[in-house]
């Protein structure tokens, strides 16, 4: 019989096998010089001693043959089985905060190898690192360690020593950038430990530039943009080097300024102010018309898109200007209008010699606003011998030439030009200058030129004359004015450019004459008054007549119509005497009568009087001489009939006719 019986085994091992053989007395012998076979030897060989190797995974016979007898078993070939486990590498010096890929490799009963590293499981005898499934080990402590990988009962190791942590990079911080001509900006060195933590080397690495025409970097990491371009910066440290990439572009703003920076304007006024940019690479630019202008009080100081700020109103404000990211301001104060000009008016005036002329100083302030500034300003003349100025503005003309009249305030100056002329007529008047005249009657009127060297000179003969109310009254080429009509008028003379003037107020006739009734009676010789309307109105008149006694006081009063052309022929004694108010014979008096207009009053009441036209009356009257006596005729006296006798006139009749009861009235007569 073979033994041991029935084993398995798996491939690339051994089994040794033995043969026993029983005899026929029941007795057993080792057998040494057996021939062994096996039916299968993909699946297991075996040699002359017995010894079965595993080739194939399957099941094979194994037979001894001796003496002709053969005696077998079965062996069953299985997979492969791990014999050892190699961890690589198998000694390790790393710093603290590295790694590295460990591996482990099994070998097979086979001797074939394989990659176990993601199967094992992985340990470390101390804890001065960590292994990740996948067999990566990661130092964080300084000492040493076995690591251990396990498959089952087969382990392999391998020694890890963890050393201090190690520079692994140099970055250079920011890793681009982008700097404007004649800008520098600082550059920071960090250094990237093994472990992880990160430390600042800038002013201990070695720092250098690829292209110096661009950008220049100093041992402390300090960059200069110096021309347009790009180029790396580099920082070196302990063998490991870390860089940057440098662009320089165009100049840029870094700066913004306000000019002037404080200012003080005067209400209304303005003033430019100027944007001034400084560039990275020092030099400065006029930027107003591209800044943006705002102001912080637009009722104070309003500024346009140029820059150019007024003054709106009295107080403070800032205004500012924005350009590319920079601002600048300006403090503005704004006071009281303050004087910005005087005009001196009339700017250019010419005078007759003697004459005077006023100048008015006017002061034109920042606001817009003006000032009569003749009382306070400092008159002067260029020459005084032509014309002097004083403190008032007036100039006086001394002799023929021209000067300069100048109005000064501070240090502010108007001028105006004066030119003097020879004496020349500065004013024209009408002598008398008013004048009342009665109806019918004429006044001569002279018009008398003043020169501006004070002489006066009689222009009646040459004046041009004229009426504006012709109908009331009429005036001669010479000056001679005829009362045509009750009323109001100018009388106008023109001459040497002037026009004078004359009023002229035409006054009612009132015609009066004496009468004695007692000599009419006493000699039997009736006096008469003949009233004749000489038709210069073309129409009729009323003759309103007013009889007065010797106490001058009235006793008749009656109108009476006479047509145009007419005769009215009155008696004394039975017309005018006869109804007197008392009763008692008038003795002498006088006889008052005034032209009136029937078309005011067609009755011809002398108690309401319109005064116009003109009647003319002749009387006779009895004269007593010794112890004889004569008849003498007498044209009624013409005189002006004021508004103050027509009123008392008027309402005296008015009183007579109330009280009278018929009595005071007089008669008109029988009209031859």
């Amino acid at each position: 019989m073979i033994t041991p019986a029935n084993q398995s085994i798996v491939k690339g091992t051994h089994l040794q096998l033995s043969a026993t053989g029983i005899y026929s007395n029941g007795t057993k012998e080792v057998l040494n010089e057996v021939e062994w076979q096996t039916s299968q030897s993909g699946v297991a060989t075996i040699d002359a001693q017995g010894n079965v190797t595993g080739m194939g995974e399957g099941v094979a016979q194994v037979s001894a043959v001796y003496q002709g007898v053969t005696g077998s078993t079965s062996v069953t070939v299985g997979p492969p089985a791990l014999v050892s486990i190699a961890v690589s590498p198998n000694q390790s010096s790393l710093p603290v905060g590295e790694f590295e890929q460990l591996t482990a490799t099994g070998t097979l009963s086979d001797g074939s190898t394989q990659d176990l590293t993601q199967s094992v499981t992985w340990s470390l005898s101390a804890p001065i690192a960590s292994v990740s499934p996948a067999g990566v080990a990661v130092t964080s402590a300084v000492g040493t360690a076995t690591i251990s990988a396990t498959s089952g009962s087969v382990t392999g190791t391998a020694g890890l020593t963890v050393t201090p942590a190690v520079l692994v990079a140099v970055n250079v911080v920011p890793a681009t950038l982008s700097l404007p001509l004649g800008s520098g900006s600082q550059l920071q060195a960090i250094a990237t430990m093994s472990d992880g933590t990160q430390q600042a080397i800038t002013s201990s690495v070695t720092w250098q530039t690829s292209q110096s025409t661009v950008g220049t970097v100093n041992a402390q990491g300090y960059v200069t943009a110096v021309g347009k371009g790009a180029a790396q910066v580099s920082a070196a440290y302990q063998g490991i080097t870390g860089a940057a990439s440098l662009t320089v572009t165009s100049a840029a703003v870094v700066a913004l300024n306000v000019l002037p920076a404080t200012l003080s304007l005067p209400l209304g006024s303005s003033s430019q102010l100027q944007a001034i940019a400084t560039m990275s690479d020092g030099t400065q630019q006029t930027v107003s018309s591209s800044a943006t202008w705002q102001s912080s009080q637009s009722s104070v100081a309003a500024v346009n898109a140029q820059g150019y700020v007024t003054a709106a109103g009295k107080g403070a404000a800032q205004v500012s200007a924005a350009y590319q990211g920079m601002s600048g301001s300006a403090s503005i104060t704004v006071g009281p209008p303050a004087l910005l000009s005087i005009t001196v008016s009339p700017n250019q005036a010419s005078l007759p010699l003697d004459e005077t002329q006023q100048f008015t100083a006017t002061g034109n302030f920042t606001d817009g606003s003006t000032q009569n500034l003749t009382q306070s300003v400092v008159w002067s003349s260029s020459a005084s011998n032509i014309a002097v100025v004083n403190q008032t503005g007036m100039a006086v003309a001394n002799a023929i030439g021209t000067a300069t009249i100048g109005a000064t305030s501070v240090n502010l100056t108007g001028t105006a030009s004066l030119t003097v002329n020879p004496a020349a007529v500065v004013s024209l008047n009408i002598v008398p200058a008013t004048l009342s005249i009665t109806l019918g009657s004429s006044s001569q009127l002279q018009a008398i030129a003043t020169f501006s060297d004070g002489t006066t000179q009689d222009m009646t003969a040459t004046a041009t004359w004229s009426s504006m109310q012709p109908a009331i009254a009429i005036v001669s080429s010479t000056g001679l004015t005829t009362a045509e009509a009750v009323g109001s008028t100018t009388i106008l003379a023109q001459g040497s450019g002037f026009t004078a003037s004359a009023d002229i107020t035409v006054m009612p006739l009132l015609i009066g004459n004496y009468f004695n009734r007692a000599n009419a009676q006493q000699y039997g010789f009736d006096s008469t008054v003949r009233l004749t309307n000489p038709g210069l109105t073309g129409g009729d008149l009323c003759a309103m007549i007013y009889v007065f006694d010797d106490s001058q006081e009235l006793q008749e009063c009656c109108g009476c119509s006479i047509s145009a052309d007419g005769l009215l022929t009155l008696s004394l004694v039975n017309d005018l005497t006869a109804n007197t108010l008392t009763g008692k014979q008038l003795v002498a008096g006088v006889i008052e009568i005034v032209s009136s207009d029937p078309t005011q009053n067609p009755q011809c009441n002398p108690g309401s009087l319109a005064p116009a036209g003109e009647i003319v009356g002749w009387g006779t009257n009895a004269q007593v001489s010794l112890s004889t006596f004569q008849v003498t005729e007498e044209t009624f006296a013409a005189g002006a009939l004021s508004s103050t006798q027509q009123t008392i006139l008027a309402n005296e009749c008015g009183f007579l006719q109330t009280l009278g009861s018929g009595s005071g009235i007089c008669t008109c007569g029988t009209g031859d």
